[in-house]
């Protein structure tokens, strides 16, 4: 019992004595000299993030602009509105079924760029 006790105990010990020696597989890496770093938290006042951050706010703006034109067209023309309408129908249909995913998939939207007198 003692002799089984002391053969564990020193193996366990080699065991966690070779975990502090160098291993001769290990290659040296290549150094990489670059003076731009990640910061994380403070990229978000760069230059670059900043027009990056522009640069989306603007393509939103536009997006959210093109919609607003498109339901002012919508409510100004009533073929429009019902196409739209038959649309909303069909949507609620789906969702009445059960079938979200086919109703999340519909397009309510044509995706034309309405012209508005006035508006543009």
């Amino acid at each position: 019992m003692k002799a089984s006790t002391i053969l564990f105990t020193f193996a366990l010990g080699a065991q966690s004595a070779t975990s502090f020696t160098t291993t001769l597989n290990c290659k040296p890496k290549a150094a990489i000299s670059s003076t731009a770093r990640s910061m994380g938290l403070f990229d978000f006042f760069t230059d670059d993030a900043r027009k990056e951050r522009d640069e989306r706010k603007q393509r939103e703006i536009e997006e959210q602009e093109r919609l607003q034109r498109e339901i002012i067209a919508r409510r100004s023309n009533p073929a429009k509105m019902e196409e739209y309408e038959a649309k909303v129908r069909v949507r609620r249909q789906l969702r009445m079924n059960g079938q979200d995913d086919a109703a999340d998939s519909l397009d309510m939207y044509s995706g034309e760029d309405e012209k508005i007198v006035g508006l543009n």
